[in-house]
């Protein structure tokens, strides 16, 4: 495939999977099954995308030029994701555990995906660091699953620590995601005056 018709696929597959991405509307309000539906939608329609791509690039394109266009593409995708995620302004509870699920199923969807992208047989410990050097976005995208699980200390001494700022992760977003999970509280004013003092 020559050098300007890969790039031209490539803004191809990046623009319908944005657009598939939009579908989610934000991923706001996913604790209501409407919004879930609609989201889960997005998720799989995003990774049916993906694995189309997958299976027709992997067999003509030279192994270098496949990793690298779909390390690109997988990289915007999950930067977008992740943006918007971060910019919901406020989650209830249960829309936290839906979140994680819905990143759940894209990183359990793509494993094949992933598993041509490195000599590994197995997603294991390993293979999933090689993944985060090779697409930066997904070291990001994958802690902001744990993020959605834990706790206010939790999440300060990961900030504090520099293990957010080692995935990407800004004050100013670490401080709109506590904002928008845990309920205002003395604990809370403590925990943001600290991540906003804390050097990234």
């Amino acid at each position: 495939m020559a050098d300007g018709v890969l790039t031209r696929q490539i803004q191809l597959v990046t623009a319908n999977l944005i657009e598939a991405i939009d579908g989610a509307d934000g991923f706001q309000n996913t604790h209501q099954p409407q919004h879930y539906e609609s989201a889960k939608f997005s998720i799989e329609q995003v990774v049916f995308i993906l694995e189309k791509i997958h299976i027709m690039w992997e067999s003509i394109l030279p192994r270098s030029i496949y990793k690298r266009s779909m390390c690109y593409i997988l990289g915007s995708v999950f930067s977008r994701i992740t943006k918007d995620m971060l910019l919901i302004d406020d989650m209830a509870a249960e829309e936290t555990l839906q979140l994680q699920g819905l990143i759940h199923l894209a990183l359990e969807n793509l494993s094949s995906l992933f598993l041509s992208l490195v000599e590994n047989e197995f997603l294991d410990h390993q293979t999933w660091i090689e993944l985060d050097e090779i697409i930066r976005p997904l070291k990001k995208f994958r802690k902001l699953a744990e993020l959605l699980d834990m706790s206010l200390k939790s999440i300060t001494a990961a900030w504090e620590s520099g293990e957010l700022t080692n995935c990407g992760f800004t004050s100013s977003e670490v401080q709109n995601f506590v904002k928008a999970i845990f309920a205002d509280s003395p604990l809370r004013k403590e925990c943001l005056l600290w991540i906003s003092r804390t050097p990234s």
